[in-house]
């Protein structure tokens, strides 16, 4: 009975384990074994090399990471990014392998092989994070190995006690002692939640890349954000073009868009949609900080500032100008939309008493701008990165730092953080310095996953509260001789199974 009561209690226990760290395995599972060529044939997905290009049919989970080389199609990226809405893909978009794809059957050119996959690489990171403990499972690792360390102890006395006065009772006392206050319980209490919560975190489409992450998002009291990409989309459009010669709108901006191609910044791919092929211009020249000069129809043409453009400093902001033979023709507007998810960001964190900083490399103006649109008081502006360093080095010791970056132009700055969120990892998301990347560009699953952290403590500190409290109680009545052998076995597994379901709880949604 003691055999068959310690196995059934084992197996539940190793049951529940597996469901929880089940999730992050899974996601491997989404990647198809096998692949259809573009003549139709089927080959083994481990066997594509880069370059090779393959065929994703209507509803199939695409097999590898990969560039879309024809077709409009829509992907369902939830299992990566947690959101539900499918993403419009167009030819030279990247695709990642277990993703799946809308109604459309399209091409696709490999570009990394499944163990460089975005999923192989998130599974990756999330096993090294599993193995990089908090503080609170080193400290619960310490007490179970001293608890462990102090029953031996008690166990060889209470036999030392029993043999003394009833000897043939004292093996089965002593048993007792040591199968009931086994501490498994409470090494399970702190790796069983974290695993369950690390979990949860993927389904959010936030990768984790250290242990403190959880004890530290409880802790935040001062958020510090990015501004460009992070709080706005970072993909910059052109708002309102200004003509003031006989050119008309469109001839402007296909002259600009013909200057632009030779340029590679954010304000130079907004002009990508407004080029034609007979417009070309030749003998184009980069002037680094200032703009770009060229000949077009045997006329000077110059795209940039207006120091540059027009011979003249102008106020104007979010403003680039352009030139025929010296006479300014135009002058194109541009704006960076602001992500309709940040204002009601900013305002959950302040409501819960967690001050903000919009910290930025941006100017004064622009930066004052978007803070006034969506409710942040505290702008430090033009500021490179050796200045955001030196910022959050300044702070008040008391401040507990949240950075939310690009997690590559802002890598500096996110090192200097007490936690650090890098914003849409893609294919660099095993590159990035970042604590925390979120795959996907809803700020709001910020806010779940620091909900999911205090949970995630409460859990923890109910799991140690549960085995301490167990072990405690049942301690002297097994050393009293009170508890039978086959009961420490029940009792023992019953604490380990609590606690395992307990952290369960994690996995549901609330």
């Amino acid at each position: 009975m003691f055999t068959f009561f310690l196995l059934v209690g084992r197996f539940l226990e190793m049951r529940a384990r597996r469901k929880a760290a089940a999730a992050s395995g899974n996601l491997l599972k989404l990647i198809p074994a096998i692949a259809t060529t573009l003549d139709g044939d089927q080959i083994p997905v481990k066997t594509l090399n880069i370059g090779d290009r393959i065929r994703v049919l209507p509803g199939e989970h695409i097999p590898a990471d990969g560039k879309v080389i024809s077709g409009r199609i829509h992907i369902d990226e939830s299992m990566l990014t947690g959101e539900s809405v499918h993403v419009v893909k167009k030819i030279g978009d990247a695709v990642y392998a277990g993703t799946l794809n809308g109604d459309e059957s399209f091409e696709l050119e490999v570009t990394n092989s499944k163990a460089d996959s975005m999923i192989s690489n998130i599974v990756r990171l999330q096993d090294e994070a599993q193995h990089s403990k908090p503080k609170i499972a080193e400290i619960a690792d310490v007490v179970a190995r001293y608890f462990v360390g102090v029953i031996l102890i008690i166990s060889a006395g209470t036999w030392f006690y029993w043999h003394q006065t009833k000897p043939d009772d004292a093996f089965w006392i002593m048993l007792s002692v040591l199968v009931a206050t086994c501490p498994c319980a409470l090494s399970l209490a702190t790796p069983t939640a974290l695993t369950c919560a690390t979990s949860r975190m993927g389904n959010f489409g936030i990768l984790l890349r250290k242990g403190h992450v959880f004890e530290t998002l409880c802790k935040i009291n001062h958020l510090v954000v990015d501004k460009t990409g992070t709080l706005t989309k970072g993909d910059i459009e052109i708002s309102e073009t200004k003509t003031f010669a006989n050119l008309n709108e469109s001839e402007v901006l296909s002259i600009a868009a013909a200057l632009e191609v030779h340029a590679n910044h954010p304000i130079a791919r907004a002009f990508s949609g407004f080029s034609r092929e007979e417009v070309t211009v030749s003998d184009v020249q980069n002037v680094i900080g200032s703009g770009i000069q060229g000949n077009w129809n045997s006329k000077t043409v110059k795209i940039g500032s207006a120091i540059f453009v027009v011979g003249e400093s102008r106020a104007e902001s979010n403003a680039v100008y352009l030139s025929v033979d010296a006479l300014h023709v135009a002058t194109f507007y541009y704006r960076d939309p602001i992500r309709k998810e940040s204002k009601a960001f900013i305002q959950r964190f302040a409501d819960a008493g967690i001050k903000t900083t919009l910290l930025t490399g941006d100017s004064l103006q622009n930066a004052q701008s978007v803070a006034n649109e969506i409710g942040i008081d505290n702008v430090i502006a033009s500021a490179k990165p050796e200045d955001k360093l030196a910022y959050l080095k300044g702070l008040d010791k008391n401040d507990i730092t949240m950075m939310v970056g690009d997690g590559i132009n802002d890598a500096p700055t996110l090192a200097g953080s007490h936690l650090s969120v890098a914003m849409g990892g893609g294919t660099d998301v095993a590159k990035a310095s970042a604590d925390m990347t979120l795959l996907g560009d809803n700020l709001e699953k910020l806010l779940e996953a620091r909900t999911l952290a205090i949970r995630t403590r409460k859990i923890i500190r109910e799991n140690l509260a549960w085995s301490l409290g167990y072990n405690l109680l049942i301690l002297p009545l097994a050393v009293a001789g009170l508890v039978a052998p086959y009961v420490a076995v029940v009792g023992m597994s019953a604490s380990s199974i609590i606690v395992v379901s307990n952290s369960l709880r994690l996995l549901k949604e609330k």
